[in-house]
């Protein structure tokens, strides 16, 4: 389940530290959002940074996380996040993506 939280983008709730990060767009029913992707030890948050008070970013929990797959050409990916039998797409640079998911993957399958 994503959550929509409360914050600045800049700043991570008290106590998460980023594991990895990437800039990436979210695309959605609304269209596409502008933020960027960070992974911590027990979430994995996407800040949307047109909206900078929170209420459009997203809130992943690892317990909850089904899976990640990242598609494209060697400019322009996207990222494909499940969990709970939902998901969302991120578009950005594919390397990055890829590294993200690697990161994903090193996070929740030691």
């Amino acid at each position: 389940m994503v959550e929509h939280g409360k914050g600045h983008p800049d700043r991570l709730p008290k106590g998460e530290e980023p594991i990895a990060q990437v800039t990436a767009d979210r695309l959605d029913e609304d269209g596409r959002h502008a933020g960027r992707l960070v992974l911590t030890a027990n979430r994995i948050y996407f800040f949307d940074d047109e909206h900078h008070g929170g209420a459009h970013d997203d809130i992943i929990d690892h317990v909850r996380f089904q899976g990640a797959e990242v598609t494209g050409d060697d400019t322009v990916g996207t990222l494909a996040l499940s969990w709970s039998d939902q998901g969302k797409i991120y578009e950005g640079n594919t390397i990055e993506l890829n590294a993200f998911k690697d990161a994903i993957d090193d996070q929740l399958n030691p």
